[in-house]
């Protein structure tokens, strides 16, 4: 069957046709009923549009009319464009944000004939993907160019469909909903297995509490990019799987995957990672009981341009098992201050003020119930909540609080 229909002229595919028809029709809030009237039946157009059925040029070209569509411009080689898209995808998954937005400035330049063509569906999923990973709007930024094209995923193609998932399962994930994010990203892989959708499922489960699923999913990224010695995505591997392994309490394995990441990081100059790399072995030996080398992982951490709130916490932890008071309070007298109330660790470090300073008070209760988780569940931080209720329960049982306890500790469970 031809994949191509002439339409005022010119030969388009099909594949995007449906699509955009159906976007334009919801964007200018016609019904299925009011567009079909006298052009085709209502049910002719639903499969059209769901990309059940083809129509006829001349009544495609009818339907466009309806929608005050009269003509497709010319803008060049849709293979041409197709082709920055693809690279423009492949500047950003590979953390090269700077190209990325070159290409992108480029395409800017044919937007506004592309949005009169078929191809605008498949530049907004690409837009969304820039939008996503490269200018990190949040979910409610793009809520409604998200709500748009969920309307019309039935209409797209299997390439776009996958896409569209990935893309909005991982800015779901981030902002709004752990659950279908993750559920958004599983589809995305079914439709087609990539390292990239790998290692975004695996780093999802990695910080939804399952980790032997993230390190499942971001194994087989790891050696995907080793394979096609795609490094610095391997590195980043590395450090999520280390992750994993520190939650697992496998420790040798993690320490083994953020020597193997801090190796790699060094030898290529990659200095972005070296902040998280710091952090996060920082937290394994804490997790080890090597109180003393956490503090001097945390130290190299505190001397990189990363946010310095998440090392002091971690800096604090540590000293508060040595009974290292004094220095806390530096910590503290330092880093919570109004300069970094910005800061998302910023109640993580005054949760510790308060652990620190009025456990036994009400105060903690009330700041840690109605401030500080509050804030961490809001924005899906679900790793910090879980020791900030188990320290919740230990101020109540202090209290002899034992009913109101034990309901915080059915939670956790």
């Amino acid at each position: 069957m031809k994949d191509t229909v002439e339409i005022f002229g010119k030969e388009l595919e099909y594949d995007f046709l449906s699509g955009w028809i159906k976007y334009n029709r919801l964007q200018n809030e016609i019904s299925q009923g009011a567009l079909a009237y006298g052009i085709c039946s209502i049910s002719h157009l639903s499969y059209f549009e769901n990309g059940k059925k083809r129509l006829r040029g001349e009544i495609i070209e009818a339907l466009l009319k309806k929608l005050n569509i009269h003509q497709i411009e010319e803008f060049g080689d849709i293979g041409l464009i197709r082709q920055q898209f693809y690279n423009m995808m492949f500047q950003i998954e590979n953390l090269n944000h700077e190209d990325a937005k070159i290409i992108y400035k480029e395409l800017l330049n044919v937007e506004d004939l592309i949005s009169t063509s078929p191809y605008n569906i498949e530049y907004k999923i690409y837009q969304l993907m820039y939008n996503t990973f490269v200018e990190h709007l949040s979910y409610n930024d793009l809520k409604q160019d998200i709500i748009a094209l969920d309307k019309i995923y039935s209409s797209l193609s299997q390439e776009l469909q996958y896409l569209h998932l990935f893309i909005t399962g991982r800015i779901i994930y981030k902002y709004d909903d752990h659950n279908e994010g993750i559920e958004r990203l599983a589809n995305a892989y079914r439709l087609k297995e990539t390292p990239w959708v790998n290692y975004n499922l695996g780093f999802s489960y990695c910080f939804n509490n399952e980790h032997l699923k993230g390190t499942y999913y971001l194994e087989k990224a790891l050696e995907s990019y080793e394979r096609n010695g795609r490094y610095i995505n391997a590195l980043w591997c590395h450090n999520y799987i280390g992750i994993c392994y520190t939650d697992l309490k496998i420790y040798e394995k993690a320490e083994k995957h953020f020597k193997a990441a801090l190796t790699g990081a060094n030898h290529f100059n990659i200095n972005k990672i070296l902040g998280h790399l710091y952090i996060n072995l920082s937290y394994l030996y804490f997790c080890k009981e090597n109180y003393e080398e956490s503090i001097v992982w945390t130290k190299r951490a505190l001397e990189t341009d990363s946010d310095p709130l998440l090392s002091a916490s971690n800096y604090v932890e540590a000293c508060i098992k040595l009974n290292r008071i004094e220095e806390c309070t530096e910590m503290f007298n330092k880093y919570l201050v109004k300069e970094y109330e910005c800061s998302i660790y910023y109640n993580l470090l005054y949760f510790f003020y308060l652990s620190i300073f009025n456990f036994e008070e009400n105060i903690f209760y009330e700041e840690v119930t109605k401030k500080i988780l509050h804030y961490y569940e809001n924005i899906n931080y679900f790793n910090l909540c879980k020791p900030m209720k188990l320290k919740l329960i230990e101020h109540l049982e202090k209290k002899r609080k034992y009913k109101e306890a034990n309901k915080i500790y059915k939670e956790i469970v």
